[in-house]
Order: structure tokens, then sequence, then C-alpha cells
């Protein structure tokens, strides 16, 4: 398997390119520094994501905490919440395995998935492969992989009851969490994301944010940064220069034009910013990426 840069809409919502549209299941290996931003930027997914890290150490960040796993652990994300992903090391690799909620008949969603989906205290469990459960978990989502690699016959089924022992044994889970007090994701911040993904070209008020979530400035920042983990602002130059990024490497546009493109007020702002955060020019950097 490849490693794929992600796709995201205006939401920030993540774009999973089934193989097969009836059969919603997508399994993938990702080596962070191979990716182009050399990270994995906020997003999130409607699917149930299953997490395993096959070398090195990553760090999820996940409302509002920074959560670090090693080889041979792992996570589970639930429907609808926002994660970002960074590598701690160099190479740092997982398998990720994306499953539609709407997989099987109606049965098993209403009885099985929509409680779990809609369980507020459990936006997503780390796997810990000390713990029996959870380690049957992880061997679940290996197996999965190397079938899905093989293609043998029959694989959608394995794969198939792998995951219906991933859930069986993640269900109790739920009534372990409960107790937990998981910040849950405020959809004011999602109607934040997504003016800044139209608009990020312009000049962006902090009084145009607070009133999209009829707040005060200063408590749009505050439930911002308890979800993304930085401010507006902070977020929209981030946001410019992923997009860059995406420029720099997919036309042939100059580095002013990018510049202007992406919201910077001018080209040796970008330049500046753009080395801030990448360690490199954006010139060098296409250079590189290009061959």
């Amino acid at each position: 398997m490849h490693t794929r840069n992600i796709t995201l809409n205006s939401l920030n919502e993540e774009i999973i390119p089934y193989r097969e549209p009836a059969w919603l299941q997508l399994m993938e290996q990702t080596n962070i520094s191979r990716t182009l931003l050399g990270y994995i930027p906020l997003h999130w997914h409607e699917e149930l994501q299953f997490t395993v890290v096959q070398q090195g150490a990553i760090e999820l960040r996940i409302l509002g905490e920074k959560i670090m796993i090693t080889e041979g652990g792992g996570f589970f994300i639930n429907s609808g919440v926002v994660h970002e992903i960074h590598a701690k090391t160099k190479n740092a690799t997982y398998i990720c395995w994306n499953i539609g909620i709407s997989l099987f008949d109606k049965h098993i969603q209403r009885k099985y998935i929509l409680p779990l989906i809609q369980e507020e205290n459990t936006p997503f469990v780390i796997l810990n492969p000390s713990n029996k459960g959870h380690k049957r978990i992880i061997q679940a989502i290996e197996i999965s992989c190397e079938t899905y690699n093989t293609k043998e016959n029959g694989y959608e089924l394995i794969m198939t009851m792998q995951y219906l022992s991933c859930l069986n044994e993640l269900l109790p889970e739920i009534g372990l969490c409960s107790n937990n007090n998981y910040p849950i994701y405020d959809q004011r911040v999602k109607t934040i994301l997504e003016y800044i993904h139209t608009h990020f070209r312009e000049h962006i008020k902090l009084e145009t944010l607070a009133k999209l979530t009829h707040l005060s400035n200063a408590e749009t920042i505050r439930i911002f940064k308890r979800h993304v983990e930085r401010t507006p602002f902070k977020y929209i130059l981030d946001y410019r220069l992923e997009r860059s990024v995406d420029l720099l490497i997919g036309t042939r546009s100059t580095i002013t034009e990018i510049a202007l493109e992406c919201g910077f007020s001018s080209p040796s702002y970008f330049i500046e910013k753009f080395r801030e955060a990448f360690h490199i020019t954006p010139r060098k950097y296409r250079e590189i990426k290009k061959g």
C-alpha cells in the first residue's frame, strides 16, 4: 500500500476513496514523512476508524489532548471527531482502517453502530496492547491489513468478520469510558472552519467569526482553541500554508501568484511564514517534491 495524501471538503471532512462504492471499507498504510505536508492535517470523517502504529511513534491531537502512541499501539476514532496526526519519529508509519457506518443491515446498525457513534463520552479509545481486549482489536486490524493486501479469495468476508470482532471488543468500552469528561466537539467550530476554508483568500476578522457563532470575540477564541489547539488566526495561517503546498506541487504558478492566491499580503511574508513552518523556502520545497 502506498501513502495517500488525504482529500478534504470545505468542512475538513475527509473524502474516503473507496475502491468499491458498495463495500465501504478502506485499508491504507501511511508514512507521515512522505505526505505533502509532513503531517496529517486537522480533519474528520463520518466513518469509524481503527489505527495501529506499525513503525516509530506518532502524536494524536484530539479534543485538546496530545497523545503519544508508539509501535504496536493504536486507537479508535468515532464518527465525526476532529483530529490531527504528527510523526514523533522518523518514518513513523501506521495502518488506517476506515469503515462506513452504513455497512450493515438496519438491525445491526440500529442496535450496535448507532449507539456507538451517539455515545458522546467515547469520541476515541486508545488501544493499549497490554490490555487483552485491545490486543485482540489490534490483531484483528493487522489480520485485516494482511488480508486486504493479498486480496485472497473472500477477503471482504474475512475483513468484515474481523470488524465485527473489533466492535464486539469495543462496545463494552463505552460503559468503561462513560465517566470520561472529554469535551464534546462543538458544531460551532465546524461552522468557523467552513467559513475559513471558503474565505481564506480574504482578510478574515475575528468579529465576523464571532457573529457566526453568536458569541463574544473572547469566547469564540476560547472554544476554537479548546478544540483545535490554536487560535483562529494561527489556524488561518496554517490553512493558507497547507493550500500553498497544493499549488506548489500541482501548478506552475509563480511564488508571487501562489502567495496572493492563498491570502498572504505579500510574497515576502509568505516566504517568511513558509520557511518558519517547513524549514525550507517555497521554491526549494517545489524543487524537491517535483524531483
